[in-house]
Parts: C-alpha cells; sequence; structure tokens
C-alpha cells in the first residue's frame, strides 16, 4: 500500500469536527491505514524483542550487534592472521613464472586428500595459461601428479587438467571449484565456473575431466568467485562489474547450478573508500620496506596534473579488484580485495599499476555490509626488511573463495605476486631495464617466480574481539537456551570471564548468578561455562533468558551451546 502519510493527516487536521468533508469512504479508509499501522508498530516491536534461539553449535560471534544488547568497557579489535609464507610456487616447467589461484583447498574424504586447482602461466604458444592441480594430506605440503592430460611445452608430463581443449586463456580459466559428493549426479561433484568474459557453469565426476553444463553465461568480466551457500541451499556466484568508483561486484544465485538470477549490486567501493585512499596509498609508497608499485603519480596534494594530451587513468583512489563473500556461523562475511591505483602503466597506457590489500565486511542479507575494524588491513601485503627472496605477496593479494577450517583455525588462502607491472624489465619511464643493471637479489628473486599461493592461519572465529582493558561487560539480547553446555572462545590468560543468566527482568536465574559462576580461565577456542551447583545448562532447556558475561582482562570472540 502506497500511502502519503502527510496527505492523508493533513485533510483531518484543520478541525476535529471536519472529518464529515471526507465522506465515509474516505473515513474507513484512514481507520484501516491507523489499524495497520498500529499492528505494524505492534509487530516491528515484537521482533526486536523477540528471543534469538540458540541453534546447537551455531557459533555467535561479535562482528556486529545482532546478539548484542548492551556493551560496558569493552572495544572491538579486529585480528589479523597470522601469515606462513608461500606453500605453492612455480617450481616445475609446465608452471611457467607465476601461479595463482581463486579457490581455497577442496577436502575429499574419499581420498583423504586436499585438492588445490591453480592457474599455471606456463606461456606456452598454444595455451599461455592452464588449469592445474596440487594435492595434500595436510593443507601445508603439496604435491603436483602427473595426470597426463595436456601436453604443455611438448609434454603431458604435467599436472594439468582437461577443461577444453578448442579454449585458449584467458577463456581456458575455471574459478571457485566446489566439491559437491551429495549431488546424486556422480558426474556432477565437482563444479566450478569457466572464462573470462562471462561465465560459464562446467562440471566433472573426478575433478580432471570438466564438461560444460548447457546452461546460459553468467554475465562478468575478468574477475569471478564461486562459494556454496549452506545458510540458504544455493550456489552464488560473485561476478565481476563496476560503481561510480570503478571494479566492483555483483551476486548470481542457483539452487541447481544450471539457472542462475540475474546479477544484483553486491559489493563495491564507496565515497569513504576514496577519501581514504590518498593516506592508505601514501602509507604504502613511503614505507621503506614496501617493494613495488613501479608506476606512481605524484601525490596529488601536491598539485600535480597530467600532461595534457596523454592518456591517464584515474589514480590515487580505491576500487574492488576481487572480493570471496562466504557463509560463515549464520553470517556472511566478505573478504574484499581493495586495489589502490597508484599510476599509469607503461609503455602502453591502457592499465593502472597499484597494490591491493584485503580487508574484511560482514552482512546479514548480501545486501547491507559493515565494514570491520575501520576498514584497516586484514591481509596486507609484505615488506622486504628481512630479504626480497621468497616474499610474494609484496603488491596484488586476491582472495580465495573461503577459509579452510582445520583444527581450531581458520587458513585463508590467496594468491601472492610480487609485483603488477614488471619491476625488473620497465624503468619508470616504460623503458626496458638493462638486464646487466640487476643485482644479485634481484636475480634471485626474479628467477624464483612472481606469483605464489600463500596461507595465513587466525584463530578460530578470530575475526573480532570484545576486549576488556580493565573491566567490562557483555549483555546479550534475550536468548533460548538450548544444549547441555555454553561453551565461550575466550582469552584470559592473565583475566577471566564470569558468566551469568538473567530472567527477563534482570534477575540472575537461581544458581546462575555471577556469586554461583566458576570463571573459565585460559586462552582456548572452547572454554565452558559452569557454575557452583551447575556444571552445565541441561536443566534450562527452552528456557529465555540473557546471558551477562563480566570480562576482565579478556578477550571475548564468541559463544554457543551444545
Amino acid at each position: 500500500m502506497n500511502v502519503d502519510l502527510n496527505k492523508s493527516w493533513t485533510g483531518v487536521s484543520e478541525s476535529p469536527f471536519q472529518i464529515s468533508r471526507l465522506g465515509a469512504d474516505g473515513f474507513f479508509s484512514l481507520l484501516l491505514l491507523v489499524i495497520l499501522l498500529a499492528l505494524l508498530a505492534c509487530f516491528l516491536d515484537k521482533a526486536a524483542t523477540e528471543p534469538l534461539p540458540l541453534t546447537v553449535g551455531q557459533h555467535q560471534l561479535f562482528l556486529d550487534n545482532f546478539i548484542v544488547e548492551k556493551l560496558a568497557g569493552v572495544r572491538r579489535v579486529m585480528h589479523q592472521p597470522e601469515k606462513r609464507g608461500a606453500l605453492l610456487r612455480p617450481d616445475i616447467p609446465s608452471d611457467g613464472d607465476l601461479v595463482q589461484v581463486r579457490s581455497a583447498p577442496l577436502w575429499v574424504p574419499e581420498e583423504g586428500l586436499y585438492k588445490l586447482y591453480y592457474l599455471a602461466y606456463a606461456r606456452d604458444p598454444k595455451y599461455t595459461v592452464g588449469m592445474a592441480l596440487a594435492t595434500s594430506e595436510d593443507g601445508i605440503h603439496w604435491q603436483k601428479p602427473i595426470l597426463g592430460a595436456v601436453e604443455v611445452h611438448g609434454s603431458k608430463e604435467n599436472n594439468w587438467v582437461v577443461v577444453d581443449p578448442a579454449l585458449t586463456w584467458p577463456n581456458n580459466a575455471m574459478e571457485g571449484i566446489v566439491y559437491d559428493p551429495e549431488d546424486t549426479h556422480p558426474e556432477r561433484r565437482y563444479k566450478a565456473l569457466l572464462g573470462a568474459e562471462n561465465r560459464k557453469p562446467v562440471v566433472s565426476p573426478d575433478g580432471i575431466h570438466w564438461t560444460r553444463l548447457g546452461t546460459e553465461e553468467i554475465p562478468s568480466s575478468d574477475e569471478s568467485q564461486l562459494v556454496y551457500d549452506g545458510n540458504a541451499g544455493r550456489y552464488l556466484a560473485i561476478v565481476k562489474t563496476s560503481n561510480l568508483y570503478g571494479r566492483a561486484f555483483a551476486v548470481c544465485s542457483s539452487t541447481d547450478f544450471e539457472h542462475w538470477t540475474a546479477p544484483r549490486s553486491l559489493f563495491g567501493a564507496d565515497a569513504e573508500d576514496q577519501q581514504m585512499a590518498p593516506d592508505v596509498i601514501r602509507q604504502h609508497v613511503n614505507d621503506p620496506h614496501m617493494l613495488g608499485p613501479l608506476f606512481v603519480d605524484p601525490d596529488p596534494a601536491s598539485g600535480w596534473k597530467p600532461p595534457r594530451g596523454t592518456t591517464h587513468l584515474p589514480t590515487w583512489r580505491a576500487e574492488v579488484y576481487n572480493v570471496a563473500i562466504f557463509p560463515y556461523e549464520g553470517t556472511y562475511l566478505a573478504l574484499p580485495a581493495m586495489y589502490y591505483p597508484t599510476g599509469t602503466s607503461l609503455p602502453v597506457p591502457n592499465n593502472t599499476d597499484g597494490f591491493d590489500v584485503i580487508q574484511l565486511a560482514t552482512s546479514r542479507d548480501l545486501a547491507h555490509w559493515d565494514r570491520l575494524g575501520d576498514r584497516g588491513e586484514f591481509i596486507g601485503p609484505s615488506g622486504i626488511e628481512h630479504g626480497r627472496v621468497g616474499v610474494f605477496d609484496r603488491v596484488q593479494l586476491l582472495p580465495t573463495n573461503r577459509p579452510l577450517l582445520k583444527d581450531d583455525e581458520l587458513w585463508f588462502y590467496y594468491s601472492g605476486l610480487k609485483w603488477r607491472d614488471p619491476v625488473y624489465g620497465l624503468n619508470t619511464d616504460g623503458t626496458p631495464r638493462d638486464p646487466g643493471t640487476l643485482s644479485q637479489d634481484e636475480r634471485a628473486d626474479l628467477n624464483e617466480g612472481w606469483g605464489a599461493v600463500c596461507m595465513a592461519a587466525l584463530r578460530r572465529d578470530g575475526f573480532i574481539s570484545l576486549d576488556a582493558d580493565g573491566e567490562g561487560d557483555v549483555l546479550t539480547r534475550p536468548v533460548r537456551l538450548a544444549g547441555q553446555n555454553l561453551f565461550l572462545n575466550l582469552s584470559a590468560r592473565e583475566g577471566r570471564a564470569t558468566v551469568e543468566l538473567l530472567d527477563m527482568d534482570g534477575v540472575p536465574v537461581g544458581g546462575f548468578s555471577a556469586a554461583d559462576a566458576i570463571p573459565p580461565i585460559g586462552d582456548s577456542v572452547q572454554l565452558s561455562a559452569s557454575w557452583r551447583l551447575h556444571p552445565d545448562i541441561s536443566g534450562l532447556s527452552g528456557r529465555i533468558v540473557r546471558l551477562k558475561i563480566h570480562l576482565e582482562h579478556a578477550s571475548l570472540y564468541s559463544l554457543w551451546v551444545e
């Protein structure tokens, strides 16, 4: 119902005795409107106070205020994963001088292996780039099996998989490989998106031989992601488009991997990113430990303008080069690779040089995003203060479609590239660099290749913590208890956390007050809450309570019931 409230109410505001002017139909229309508005207000009020059912096994994080009613004396802190370096490098002829990845490793239980599909830049005259397979038992140490399927540089002794021999780069690239052992069609166990300009759904029974489904193409430019959304039982194709500020991304969804929704806007840079970009770029290019990019325009604060009559692309700004979107514990997380173009590439000025920073964002509906950590680095470029050899993630960092949950950690695999423009092949004016000017370190750096698959590890649920430097309290919204045990992901090596349960009037539940609590102490992703007379919450299943967690020199990451 579209109603102009101002117009409707103006009709009766002149005098309470002039309602007859509206006539009977107008009066009853107004009465109906008032009733509908009252019902809507009641519905919204009820939704705001409706208790949140705690689903057994689903962790509640503190990325937003979804479970939070009140915070006092605590602050949100974003944590960065610990870098574990380059795990897969270009070290066989069919890899060429560069490998990169868009899909996280797949665990295939019947084979007892992780499988990682990556782009290998062999620069063969026929294929240039192809899709290759690496396997691992632990996700750290990788082997490159000889598949004998594709001839590269005159030999089939390589690990390339068969996509379509008629396709050449970039149309033979696959992104976002998904393993689906529950698909009733064995030939569709592996799924991926194929191509560069627009995406074609492809499937495989073994992950080696791929065929295209007879479906429509998914509109996209040259970057994309694919992930299975267990929250809603659908596949999400994250495809490249543009917005006011440059590169951006849209989303298409499918429940059967054949029929896809039309693209809708998903994620892109905004005005605040543009305001921050000059400072981000200044910090990077002025850091003596950072190497690259090669082409950097003068700081716009100096008043510099591109020379008239020259081709020059906009720089010193921000856009989204790629973004991984994945479901996590009932919500969605995004890893946008924020690209900061610094200068026009030379000698052919048809693109820009620059660098990437992976940030962190969250959403409950894939439409409204909260940018976490004040839009700071979640995974940023590495410096060369300890030497340049082996440091691949210096300039471009591109995320895979989701992290890998391994024991008590989340492992983030990503592409790490040493440069976007060839720093050892060109001078800053775009002329060829004399190879004789390369130092010994530069030669060693060049010879090991310029792109690798890197990994960084984060504590499980460790994106955001609620930190109390002294004392602080976390009060949740009303929740409906389930399960037997209440667990906290907590760091309290030199502090503690006290958990009490309050009824809807704010009164402690008998036996579950702060005085009754036995504080969990230590630093663990799973610490159990207990009370002197109650080792667990099994007697409170279905009870509606608020949780009040008192923190002393502690960090709280998540809570859940089992």
